[in-house]
């Protein structure tokens, strides 16, 4: 089989990990135990899964003109992803993110250059979207940039998964090009107001989503899998258990190994349990771009 071709369209940070004995609340100072820096981004970590999983990976984006803008593109080039694309300019995003003894995180986001990623720059990789198969995009670039990238993506029969997140309304006009829609409970909850604490509310809020016009709604849920809808069925999946120090890059590498899955013609329960199995291995690492092994490739 000819190897599949991806285009992540996103973002690119440098994480700036801090460990804590709990996620701080408001008003309160805690000592961090441990301080460290990891490559990041939601575009970059989903990049990155897929192209250490073997696939054919093309990354459009923006870092800084800076030290973290040049070690992040290094970075993804050793895990297997074509950096040409990704612009200079500004300062290379950041995440500040608090990591609790019990592996549950808070995130912080300083947007820098991903914010500067134009319709105008996706548009310059016009070619690339004729030959890809699948379009991965998230929301920490504008969705002017986003809804660009869909739409190269759509004229060229391309499959479009959105990981909607950072959780914000999006255009119906995106959603009717979206193959599979993949939100985390909350994000789901922002975009439909109902809240995804039951089965019979999973159901309600992803029929809302296939009513926009979305071919198929993967909902990961953590610990507890992922609840899936498409037009014709519904049902879970159930996650693969792990013991998590770092949950940072865990939907991130769900997204990334899902899209592979799909690239080699999975049915889409088949392609749900491969990506769960790959983020089960992720979050028992720290950082959010682990070196994952060849047994999990395909």
């Amino acid at each position: 089989m000819k190897t599949k071709k991806i285009i992540v369209a996103g973002s690119i940070n440098i994480d700036l990990v801090y460990e804590v004995p709990h996620i701080v609340k408001e008003g309160e100072t805690i000592h961090s135990t441990k301080h460290d820096l990891y490559f990041g981004g939601k575009g970059a970590n989903q990049a990155v899964t897929a192209g250490q999983l073997g696939a054919d990976v093309q990354f459009i984006g923006s870092v800084g003109a800076d030290d973290h803008g040049i070690r992040a593109k290094e970075n993804m080039e050793r895990k297997g992803v074509k950096t040409e694309a990704i612009s200079s300019q500004g300062a290379t995003g950041q995440a500040i993110i608090q990591l609790s003894d019990v592996g549950e995180n808070s995130i912080v986001l300083f947007p820098g250059a991903n914010f500067l990623v134009t319709p105008e720059q996706i548009q310059e990789s016009e070619a690339a979207f004729k030959t890809s198969d699948i379009l991965l995009l998230q929301l920490e670039i504008p969705i002017e940039a986003v809804e660009k990238a869909a739409e190269l993506a759509y004229a060229n029969g391309a499959k479009i998964i959105l990981n909607p997140a950072p959780a914000r309304n999006i255009p119906d006009s995106l959603l009717q090009k979206v193959s599979i829609l993949t939100p985390n409970e909350t994000e789901l909850e922002l975009l439909t107001g109902i809240s995804a604490d039951s089965e019979e509310n999973l159901q309600k809020a992803c029929s809302i989503m296939i009513g926009k016009g979305v071919q198929a709604v993967v909902v990961t849920l953590g610990s507890k899998g992922a609840f899936y809808m498409t037009s014709e069925e519904s049902g879970f999946i159930a996650a693969e258990m792990a013991k998590a120090v770092d949950t940072t890059g865990a939907g991130d590498s769900f997204n990334g190994a899902l899209a592979v899955a799909l690239c080699h013609g999975d049915l889409l329960t088949d392609a749900i349990a491969y990506a769960s199995k790959v983020a089960a291995f992720v979050v028992t690492e720290m950082g959010a771009q682990p070196d994952i092994p060849s047994t999990l490739c395909r």
